[in-house]
């Protein structure tokens, strides 16, 4: 597919991305039929716009977006993060074809990150319950001392 347009550039993007107009819209944080307008009805995409993608998906080209010169994507740009700070998977172009290539981020990569974080979580419920045991035994100790308290002030006849 040739791309001479911008809008034909950002249906290019969207597929290079792995992404859907609603998703691309979400990250963008516009309605999805604004989005729609750009792919399907040869709407300009404002500089609003352009900046939000800039700053939405880094590897984004802006030069080739706007003019059609260059590689679409960027090779050296770091990993892109969601809010949580965790690596997400991005797809990057991987060739002069037109397809799509994870780039140095594999299914695999994310099962084995997902597993990390299920060990992470899992240790920390059991230092949690570790943690709710020792105070549990500490308000048995702390009851225990008032008691003992107690019997002395009875049996010595001291004043509370």
């Amino acid at each position: 597919m040739s791309q001479d347009t911008i809008n034909q550039r950002l249906i290019f993007l969207l597929n290079a991305l792995g992404m859907k107009a609603g998703s691309f819209s979400r990250a963008l944080g516009v309605s999805e039929t604004t989005v729609r307008n750009y792919l399907d009805r040869n709407s300009k995409p404002s500089s609003d716009i352009l900046e939000k993608i800039a700053y939405t998906f880094e590897q984004v080209n802006l030069t080739w977006l706007v003019t059609g010169r260059g590689e679409p994507l960027l090779t050296d740009v770091p990993t892109q993060t969601n809010i949580s700070g965790k690596k997400s998977a991005v797809n990057v172009l991987g060739n002069n074809h037109g397809t799509a290539t994870q780039n140095n981020y594999t299914v695999a990569d994310c099962e084995k990150e997902r597993d990390a974080y299920k060990a992470e979580r899992d240790q920390a419920r059991q230092q949690v319950e570790h943690l709710q045991a020792q105070l549990a035994t500490k308000d048995a100790l702390i009851a225990s001392k008032e008691e003992t308290i107690k019997v002395y002030q009875f049996t010595f006849k001291l004043p509370e």
